[in-house]
């Protein structure tokens, strides 16, 4: 029950009350012209009586395009039907045909003019005429009357038309006899299938052929099956648009007779191979809605495939791509044999193709039989990116990255091609690009953790390319790889020498210590060339900044810029034969967590190998003292840092294992550190990361796609398929059909069609706003739609006085990135009426808009305008985001690259975690970071991309440590993400702590590319932060 009270009661009014008194008015020629002041009907009248053809076509279009424009000019009927319509001019037919469509014909009480009387004669005559191009013109005049005492009098003549000797004027005959059928039935012309069969069988026109044949199909399908069937080995000869025709009675007819399904299915198979781009898509299309033989599928895949690998067009590829997405839920097994040709659409630049090609071939396509072509192809296109030509192409990068997750994908689970790439996507360790970087050692990780056979190969060349590699996320992963896995004597020898030498020369002295305590830069340089000295080298520079981990919380990142001493450093080491590597740049920058990572590793390296030299482990114990000076005396280090006190811990490790006495507190903590390493506690740890990663992978290898589950009531009919007829082959959608019938019968449609109509009038009630109040002369009331980039205002107005109001109008304006397209017209109100008028606005981007004005009116008893302000109309954020999922990884790179911020203290009634979180994630529509949730997101009912209260708890149910740390922790941090209709990204992390009186604190963070989804989702979340109204979340 919907309760209607106020505002909202008199705009369900008014909308029922315009769909019952609304008159058919057929609008069929629209051209805006600039009327400015309308001429009088008799100057009009007075050019169109000119004896001069051409005045009188001037006078005839001006006329026109008044009338279409909303001037009615009734009195000069009569005048063209004396004047004009005897003229023979082409110009003034030709004009005359698009009067005759635009003219009001009937009076106001709905009876037809007696004028159309002599209209009638003039038409008939038309139909007679000798010219081809007159009687044409005519007969497609009469397909847009829908008058039929109009048209009973010309039925004849239209008849007579389809013997005509001109194919011109039998192609519009036919359309014109198919008009008149459709709008008044088949008995107003019983003959006509017949008369139109005959000229089937002997028409050589292909238009006119195509014509007639569809006014058979929707008028009399018996007709159109035999003449297809005693056609049948000639259809693959005839035009493609005769084609498509038949495949649309094919469509039709399999569905409802499947009698003659066999022989009709026969025509398509014959069809599929057709030169005509349109008609294979077409037949493709057709098999697949109709048939769920392999044989059919694999001939409709086909179809699909040389369409994707032919057509430049990246619409087109897309579409079909769309097509075969659908066609691998339901058949693999046939989609499997054809991985490879739809490969092939990887030689299109365009990066959403790609991606597209990736979704479809990798996941359940790719199987041991088809593995080692699949990575072949995938390796291959990864030497093609790193050419010269490839180089400056727009999306090199990107189309890079996506073959190295193809790859990690691909040979995660096939050791043997593994082999074949690794050492390929280990040369990209030493990019300047992180994200690739990072993406192939994880790559690495994943088989050195999984595979004990390539852990040698794989750790020998991470220790060669070691002092290459310069990104500081990368060389943690290395190190952490090192102190776990490295465990043969030869190789951890060989890893500890590259990392000691990578890190010389020694001691290591932050630059900032050298130029302490001396003057600027530039002073320092003009006195020392005074004195005729060596300037003193200018400081490196080190920037802080804050990055989210993969946990949610916050670190602190050092990223170290070359300075002067660097250069000159460099230039020095040139001259001795030796030059600096990025890691010990880092590290002497004020990396503190890397830092940490090379003390841990090396020590762990020392650890394990007690047959080490002397002398390499005193290196090795520099290091770490020399690192831990730095970390001590850095202006964000000290003491108490983190990295400070795991370097200590790595320090007394090393004085223990060289024998030197520890005070009994310093052995126990390094016995329990000592057990720690020993323990395989980190590889558990990697084996779940692992497995998750696995499960929210974006192409996981074997697993089916999702198909959606149909759910039958107990009252539901059952069908036995063994039972039915076999002839023509039906399958189970068309046994289905009985269901329907029984429960059409029953009522069960439509009462499910009126309750579905219920909840959408409640929905759009709910969506009403008040523009102006009750008392106000003229009442405005507005509901906003959103079509995806567009807005549709739909507005009201009621004249709540007992005056005629003129000239009503609504002005509008916007705020943001809207734009007003189509403004409302202005009308005329009678006392108490009400009218709908409609505005059509453009959406640029996601940012929350606002549309504001006012309404002006004319009353006879006042000179001027009166005006109304309207109140403002905001459109919600929320019609733009869409939910979407993202890893971790590429969270983590979009986060440190977007630039604005904002951030929103929480303030709410919500006194639990769980709730909180649930209650934004569902008034955001932001989803977890690093989870894919594609159970039941293609859900019937729901709209697309929206969150409902089911999937929020879903998502928190499957993120097993997120609802740990709800249930047990005071504190919770959680990454969410987003992405707009328009292609925006916006990321959020929210950090959410539980005071002891029970209340929430904490901060939302947001982050995007774009300042207005960044302040308009802030927005969002202040507003329905505060928590719950009436028992119910907003």
């Amino acid at each position: 029950q919907v309760s209607l009270d106020g505002p909202r009661l008199l705009w369900a009014g008014a909308l029922v009350a315009a769909m019952g008194s609304e008159t058919e008015k057929h609008c069929t020629v629209l051209i805006y012209y600039d009327k400015g002041v309308p001429p009088t009907s008799d100057d009009l009248g007075k050019r169109l009586e000119n004896k001069k053809d051409s005045v009188k076509a001037e006078a005839l279009e001006e006329l026109v395009l008044l009338m279409i424009n909303g001037e009615a000019y009734p009195k000069l009927l009569m005048s063209i039907i004396k004047f004009v319509v005897a003229s023979s001019d082409h110009r003034v037919k030709k004009l005359l045909m698009i009067y005759w469509e635009v003219v009001d014909k009937c009076k106001e009480n709905g009876d037809l003019k007696e004028e159309m009387i002599l209209v009638c004669n003039a038409l008939r005559n038309d139909l007679m005429h000798s010219n081809e191009y007159v009687r044409g013109s005519t007969l497609r005049l009469l397909c847009k009357m829908k008058y039929y005492r109009i048209l009973e009098p010309l039925k004849e003549a239209v008849l007579r038309n389809l013997s005509h000797r001109h194919s011109y004027v039998r192609r519009n005959a036919v359309m014109c006899v198919y008009s008149i059928v459709k709008s008044f039935g088949l008995d107003v012309m019983p003959e006509a299938p017949e008369d139109i069969e005959q000229l089937l069988l002997v028409e050589g026109d292909l238009s006119t052929k195509r014509n007639a044949f569809l006014m058979l199909l929707n008028c009399d399908q018996d007709r159109a099956i035999k003449y297809v069937l005693s056609m049948q080995d000639q259809v693959s000869t005839m035009g493609d648009i005769f084609q498509l025709s038949v495949l649309e009675l094919v469509r039709k007819v399999c569905r409802s007779s499947p009698a003659n399904k066999g022989r009709l299915l026969r025509i398509v198979f014959d069809l599929a191979a057709s030169s005509s781009t349109a008609v294979s898509y077409d037949c493709a299309s057709t098999l697949v809605s109709l048939s769920t033989s392999p044989i059919a599928i694999h001939q409709a895949t086909s179809a699909y495939v040389t369409l994707l690998t032919e057509q430049s067009d990246n619409n087109v590829k897309l579409i079909v791509l769309d097509r075969l997405q659908e066609v691998q839920k339901h058949h693999r097994q046939v989609m499997e044999g054809m991985v490879m040709d739809i490969f092939r659409a990887l030689s299109c630049p365009s990066l959403d193709v790609r991606k597209k090609v990736m979704d479809i071939c990798l996941g359940s396509l790719v199987s041991p039989r088809n593995i080692k072509d699949v990575v072949a192809l995938l390796k291959k296109e990864v030497i093609k990116t790193l050419g010269y030509e490839a180089q400056g192409v727009e999306g090199n990068l990107e189309y890079r990255r996506l073959l190295i997750r193809a790859l990690h994908a691909c040979t995660g689970q096939y050791s043997e091609q593994a082999q074949g790439v690794m050492f390929l996507l280990m040369d990209f360790l030493t990019e300047s690009d992180q994200t690739t970087a990072a993406e192939v050692i994880m790559f690495l990780r994943e088989l050195i953790a999984n595979y004990a056979n390539l852990r040698i190969p794989i750790l020998q060349r991470l220790s060669e390319t070691i002092t290459d590699i310069q990104q500081s996320r990368v060389l943690r992963g290395c190190l952490w790889l090192f102190g776990e896995y490295a465990e043969e004597t030869e190789l951890i020898e060989s890893v500890v020498e590259n990392l000691v030498a990578a890190l010389k020369p020694f001691p290591l002295v932050a630059e900032e210590s050298k130029s302490e305590g001396k003057k600027s830069s530039d002073a320092a340089k003009e006195e020392a060339k005074a004195d005729g000295k060596k300037p003193t080298p200018v400081a490196a520079k080190v920037t802080t900044k804050t990055v989210v981990l993969a946990d949610g919380t916050y670190a602190t990142q050092n990223v170290y810029e070359k300075g002067a001493s660097d250069e000159t450093a460099a230039a020095d080491g040139s001259k001795d034969g030796k030059k600096k590597s990025q890691l010990r740049s880092l590290v002497i920058g004020g990396d503190f967590l890397l830092s940490a990572m090379v003390g841990v590793s090396l020590t762990k390296l020392v650890l394990k190998k007690q047959g080490l030299a002397p002398g390499l482990k005193n290196e090795v114990l520099l290091v770490l003292v020399n690192m831990y000076k730095l970390v001590k005396g850095h202006a964000c280090g000290g003491e108490r840092c983190d990295s400070a006190l795991r370097l200590t811990q790595c320090i007394r490790l090393m004085v223990g294992n060289c024998g030197s006495p520890l005070a009994d507190s310093h052995l126990a903590a390094s016995e329990l550190m000592k057990a720690e390493w020993a323990s395989t506690q980190g590889r558990t740890q990697l084996a779940k990361v692992l497995e998750l990663a696995s499960q929210n992978s974006e192409w996981a290898l074997g697993t089916e796609a999702e198909v959606e589950e149909k759910s039958v009531g107990p009252d539901e009919c059952i069908v036995f398929r063994q039972l039915r007829e076999r002839k023509g082959g039906g399958n189970v959608g068309a046994s289905m059909e009985d269901d329907d019938d029984f429960r059409v019968a029953r009522g069960a449609s439509i009462a499910s069609q009126a309750a579905a109509d219920g909840a959408l009038f409640a929905e759009r009630l709910a969506k009403v706003q008040q523009m102006t109040g009750l008392a106000d002369p003229v009442y405005v009331e507005a509901f906003l739609q959103v079509h995806s980039f567009d807005l549709v205002l739909e507005l009201l107005m009621i004249n709540r006085t007992t005056e005629t109001l003129q000239n009503v109008l609504v002005e509008l304006s916007t705020q943001g990135d809207l734009k007003l397209v189509d403004r409302p017209t202005g009308v005329t109100l009678a006392p108490g009426q009400q009218v709908m008028v409609h505005a059509s606005i453009k959406v640029a981007s996601t940012e929350t808009g606002i549309i504001f004005g006012y309404v002006t009116y004319e009353k006879k008893s006042a000179a001027d305008k009166e005006c109304t302000v309207l109140n403002e109309l905001h459109v919600d954020i929320l019609d733009y985001i869409e939910r979407a999922w993202i890893g971790e990884l590429a969270f983590r790179t979009m986060w440190s690259e977007f630039e604005w911020e904002n951030k929103i203290n929480i303030n709410t009634s919500i006194s639990e975690v769980g709730a909180f979180l649930e209650h934004i994630m569902r008034n955001t529509n932001m989803s977890i970071v690093g989870r894919s949730y594609k159970k039941g997101s293609e859900k019937k009912d729901q709209k697309k991309g929206k969150l409902t209260a089911e999937d929020v708890q879903d998502m928190l149910k499957e993120a097993v440590g997120i609802k740990t740390l709800i249930e047990t922790s005071s504190f919770v941090a959680v990454n969410l993400y987003a992405k707009s209709i328009f292609g925006e990204d916006a990321l959020a992390n929210i950090s959410i702590e539980k005071l002891p009186d029970g209340k929430l604190t904490g901060s939302v963070r947001i982050r995007s590319r774009t300042q207005g989804i960044a302040l308009s989702l802030g927005d969002r979340i202040t507003i329905v932060q505060r928590g719950v109204q009436g028992g119910k979340q907003k």
